[in-house]
């Protein structure tokens, strides 16, 4: 995956874009930023939530494979 791809959160149920990248401890980290607005509820973050996320918290929604 990938800067700018679309991606479901799978434990969330909230779809969104990958907004950065990053490796910690040898492991890769993806910073996702929700798709709608106030997606969220009771989360910090305000109206566009972002999630950190390891490769197996998401999925592509990509139709290309």
């Amino acid at each position: 995956m990938k800067l700018n791809d679309d991606v479901w959160i799978k434990n969330e149920n909230i779809s969104g874009t990958i907004v950065d990248i990053s490796r910690r401890n040898g492991k890769t980290y993806y910073v996702v930023e929700a798709a709608e607005r106030g997606a969220a509820e009771g989360r910090d973050g305000g109206d566009w939530p972002l999630f950190d996320c390891k490769k197996e918290d998401i999925e592509s929604m990509s139709q290309e494979k």
